[in-house]
Formats: structure tokens, C-alpha cells, sequence
């Protein structure tokens, strides 16, 4: 294990996290880094959408809509995504 010390703009983070009281950050961000470091294949990269290229990143938009089109989709409603994120990060 390694430990690594940051320094985060309070103002900054109630800007572009409202939902992330200050005083937790810490528990979500270790969340955050624990589900990256995950190595396991079967599971869809948390990796930034900037370190695909653009031919990865348009066949992975086509695969969608293939699905989509076949009825093979799953859909959500925004309750049950933002539930899912609230519970995932402790929110």
C-alpha cells in the first residue's frame, strides 16, 4: 500500500461535486480510486473517455446502438442511476 497526501479547493469541490459534503470527500475519492484500480476484465473500464480513440470509442457508440436497436438495451431511470451512485459512493 501507498499512501499520498492532496490538497483540494473546498470551493472548488462544492462547485463541481455539490452532492459531496467536504468532510467526506475523502471516503468518496478512496471509492473512487479503489473501483479504477480494479483488475478484472469482465468489468467496463472506468478509464477517462480521452484515453480512447476515436475509432475505439466509435465502435464502442455503435455496439450501443446495435443493441439498442435490438432490443437488447438495458434502460434506467435517473432515480435509479443517481440511487446507484449515491449508494456506490456513500453520498
Amino acid at each position: 500500500m501507498c499512501s499520498f497526501n492532496i490538497t483540494v479547493d473546498e470551493s472548488k469541490l462544492a462547485r463541481n461535486y455539490p452532492g459531496v459534503a467536504s468532510e467526506r470527500f475523502g471516503q468518496w475519492l478512496q471509492k473512487w480510486v479503489d473501483d479504477i484500480m480494479i483488475d478484472n476484465t469482465t468489468q467496463v473500464s472506468h478509464a477517462s473517455p480521452n484515453v480512447h480513440s476515436y475509432e475505439e470509442m466509435k465502435a464502442a457508440i455503435c455496439e450501443r446502438i446495435d443493441r439498442i436497436e435490438a432490443g437488447k438495451a438495458t434502460f434506467y431511470s435517473n432515480e435509479e442511476v443517481f440511487s446507484s451512485i449515491r449508494e456506490r459512493y456513500a453520498l
